[in-house]
């Protein structure tokens, strides 16, 4: 498929964290965002699935090195 790489980094992520999806919201949101590039789902707003501008850590202070 069109976004196989993306669906496969974030199924390797999930598999890597005992599933838990909030350890893998960069892949799934990038995997989303091929899916709504390429007309392969109904565009929506990062937002409106759960992805919020800037929020999309663990929350602050939960960088890696801070």
């Amino acid at each position: 498929g069109e976004c196989k790489d993306f669906k496969e980094r974030f199924m390797k992520c999930l598999q890597q964290n005992n599933y838990e999806s909030s350890l893998c919201r960069e892949p799934s949101k990038a995997y989303l965002q091929c899916r709504m590039d390429r007309q392969l789902m109904a565009k929506e707003p990062l937002e409106k699935l759960g992805f919020r501008d800037g929020a999309d850590a663990a929350g602050p202070g939960s960088e890696v090195g801070s």
